[in-house]
């Protein structure tokens, strides 16, 4: 099953991640080499963070749509279930009282 949550998250992060490393190539001409890599090890570090809180928050919403699914199982089981069986004396009730068709006619 695709995890369209994650995705989406991952895709925000990744957009924010490649907007502020693009502001870091506008640099490389005038500022140091050693100060560009120093912020580019910063970039990674904060990805990487974002990736966690990412996996946590996915599955903290796993476990809330697992249990979602499994609520809507029990109230379809619910709504299928037979009917109790009736008890024999309401059967016999039942059976005793019923119509019977009569076949007397003009035949």
């Amino acid at each position: 099953m695709i995890n369209y949550n994650k995705n989406k998250l991952i895709n925000t992060t990744l957009v924010k991640y490649y907007e502020t490393f693009a502001h870091t190539l506008d640099t490389v001409d005038y500022v140091p080499e050693k100060y560009n890599q120093k912020i580019c090890k910063y970039i990674f570090k904060n990805m990487k963070k974002t990736f966690k809180k990412i996996d946590k928050e996915d599955r903290i919403y796993q476990k809330e749509f697992n249990k979602k699914q499994k609520e809507k199982a029990k109230l379809l089981k619910k709504q299928n279930k037979k009917p109790k069986k009736q008890s024999k004396f309401k059967l016999f009730l039942k059976n005793l009282f019923k119509r019977k068709k009569s076949n007397k006619g003009g035949n």
